[in-house]
């Protein structure tokens, strides 16, 4: 059936103990840690830290973050006014899953699940928070001779599952590759350590000078600014370039002189 999700006042909570599994009976109340303590999960999507309580008769099983000591849930109920954490526990399974949904940069850290025996038992799981970010790989300006071939590649590293589609925008629009312009195309490849997407443009002409942006649908965007010039306005940044080589030798060349002006003054 569907899990149980409910609502309520805050409860009355003893302090925190731990229990240990050593010498416990065959029928004894204990949490199983073969289950994940270590999670990952990114920003925008669904933590879920596993709990599975073997044995359990009428004992609470609890959630707490241990950075303020919070009770989040105890057994199917809520005690928290953030709407995100719910419990997920099937009647009769050992499972009681702490879902967080959608996912902040803030829940980073340590959640424990307790279960009220006597003494008090309690397994920690960490969270670890990934924020996902899309890369294009080199300067973040671009000068493209008339003609030529726009290429652009954006990197998101992480697991190619959550990144989800990724759109590529020229100023405010999404790129139409069906345009009459032709000659726009996009190679996705997705491994499980990061997903890749590539623009082509080909035969590069004035109007296709501006902001272009990755945008995966679950990472932070990145843009580069594309500049199609022609022989001679390429002549003219190269040159721009040279010019400013040029003043930073001479500035160099000034605080040298005066430096040893310096030190000749000292002796």
């Amino acid at each position: 059936g569907n899990a149980s999700y409910y609502s309520r006042g805050p409860p009355r909570y003893q302090k925190i103990t731990w229990g240990s599994r050593s010498g416990r009976g065959s029928d004894a109340v204990y949490l199983d840690d073969s289950t994940a303590t270590n999670i990952s999960a990114v920003v925008g999507l669904t933590a879920t830290l596993p709990c599975r309580v073997i044995n359990r008769n009428t004992e609470d099983v609890s959630w707490v973050r241990s950075r303020d000591i919070h009770i989040l849930t105890v057994g199917v109920f809520t005690y928290t006014s953030d709407d995100r954490f719910k419990v997920y526990h099937r009647m009769g399974s050992n499972d009681w899953n702490l879902v967080i949904k959608p996912l902040a940069f803030r829940d980073a850290g340590v959640y424990e699940c307790q279960v009220a025996t006597n003494p008090k038992i309690s397994l920690p799981v960490t969270l670890n928070v990934e924020v996902q970010q899309a890369v294009i790989s080199g300067p973040t300006e671009v000068y493209i001779q008339n003609g030529s071939t726009i290429s652009l590649t954006c990197t998101v590293n992480t697991h190619s599952e959550n990144v989800g589609h990724v759109k590529w925008y020229h100023n405010r629009a999404v790129l139409n590759y069906d345009s009459p312009r032709g000659g726009v195309s996009v190679e996705i490849e997705k491994t499980p350590e990061r997903t890749t997407s590539k623009l082509l443009l080909t035969r590069a002409v004035g109007s296709d000078s501006g902001n272009y942006t990755c945008v995966p649908e679950r990472a932070d965007p990145a843009a580069v600014s594309v500049h199609v010039v022609t022989g001679e306005e390429s002549a003219a940044v190269h040159t721009s370039g040279a010019i400013q080589l040029s003043q930073l030798a001479s500035l160099r060349h000034v605080v040298n002189s005066c430096f040893l002006l310096l030190l000749w003054y000292h002796r």
